[in-house]
């Protein structure tokens, strides 16, 4: 029974730990916003950025079918040979 109340004390203050730490991050990151803004727009702008997620370009991909007058004849015959093989 001691091995239980103890494993859980145990795991309060991890959860603990873990929540300052987590905490003391945010902290930081704001008080370098604040140095290195100069104006409170500035510092508002900047804790916006952080919680705004970046857009992503979409990743080009190639076309699954090309019409066979786009494909130049080398390429093509050596198509042909890779799907006949």
């Amino acid at each position: 029974m001691s091995e239980l109340i103890l494993g859980l004390v145990i795991l309060a203050q991890f959860g603990i730990i873990v929540w300052h730490e987590y905490n003391n991050r945010k902290e930081r990151a704001k008080l370098i916003n604040a140095l290195m803004s100069k104006t409170p727009e500035q510092f508002r702008d900047l804790e916006l950025t952080e919680k705004v997620e970046p857009i992503k370009p979409p990743i080009p991909r190639e076309p699954e079918f090309i019409p066979e007058s786009e494909i130049p004849q080398d390429k093509f015959e050596e198509l042909i040979k890779r799907e006949v093989a």
